[in-house]
């Protein structure tokens, strides 16, 4: 098992705030890399990152979350889910893709959903002011939990 973190920021960005999660990925494939962590911007989360999330020794994801405050951050820790998904289909819940690495890999890794409230998820290119004005904090919680640092390191 390697050291390593897998960072996946999923939305989409012509959804507005939906966005956020790939605009933080894009900044860790860009001015916030950190060595040895991988960072994946994508709309959705597929079965193929399954193998990815299973090679690294910490997985954290990023999406915008409806019902919050706009700009909240928020931090859950993920498990795999304990049963298979009943419905069928190309996009998987965090949950349900750690369970995948662990049945068809053997492992998945300590895992964190990092959520930020959406203002808006209307049609359009940009984040709200709220949001974008959260990203520093989004991406030194990404980095905190990628690194394995305790709160406040």
């Amino acid at each position: 098992m390697t050291e390593n973190a897998l960072i996946v920021g999923y939305g989409n960005p012509l959804r507005g705030d939906d966005g956020v999660g790939q605009a933080v990925a894009r900044a860790f494939a860009n001015e916030a890399a950190i060595d040895g962590v991988d960072a994946v911007a994508c709309h959705q989360l597929t079965p193929e990152l399954a193998e990815r999330f299973a090679a690294a020794a910490r997985g954290v994801l990023i999406d915008a979350a409806a019902g919050p405050e706009a700009g909240e951050v928020s931090v859950i820790p993920l498990q795999p889910a304990p049963a298979p998904s009943s419905r069928l289909g190309h996009h998987v819940d965090p949950r349900e893709l750690l369970r995948m690495a662990q049945r068809l890999y053997g492992r998945s890794p300590e895992a964190y959903l990092v959520t930020v409230g959406a203002s808006s998820l209307e049609l359009g290119e940009g984040l709200s002011a709220p949001v974008a004005a959260a990203l520093p904090e989004v991406i030194a919680t990404v980095r905190r939990l990628a690194l394995k640092r305790p709160p406040g390191a």
